[in-house]
């Protein structure tokens, strides 16, 4: 697919909502496998610490970073034909990654709601980083 053959419109919520269950059910399946892993190393027992779910947070982390910067889309939002860059259509760069896993995270569905009151129709959290979520068709 090139450039010029994608024509961009802003996407709905519910594809967005679609895109992100996928990725979600993917991430599930990456931490039962860690934690698979990490409950074999120590012992058979619970992990319970922090410091372990701070690394599935990051784990999440690097995940949709990976792929937003890597050709803009995750698998749920390649499935949906979505795809994330920067307000001025380019890659996003790492810092507005960063503030857009943050804001999603803090906020996470709310951010949502603030789509129909955005002149743009952007979500929050793309408002916050500078980001905006387009759909393309082929």
């Amino acid at each position: 697919m090139q450039m010029e053959n994608v024509k961009p419109t802003l996407s709905l919520m519910f594809r967005r909502a679609a895109s992100f269950l996928y990725d979600g059910l993917l991430l599930i399946a990456i931490f039962f496998i860690i934690t698979a892993i990490a409950i074999a190393f120590n012992h058979g027992h619970a992990i319970q610490s922090f410091a372990f779910y701070l690394f599935l947070f990051i784990v999440a982390f690097l995940f949709f970073d990976w792929f937003w910067r890597h050709g803009g889309q995750t698998l749920g939002m390649r499935a949906w034909r979505l795809r994330v860059e920067a307000l001025d259509s380019e890659t996003i760069t790492l810092k507005q990654s960063v503030a857009r896993y943050l804001t999603g995270f803090l906020l996470f569905g709310i951010s949502l709601l603030y789509m129909p009151f955005s002149k743009q129709g952007l979500a929050l959290h793309d408002s916050l980083s500078r980001t905006k979520i387009i759909k393309y068709y082929k």
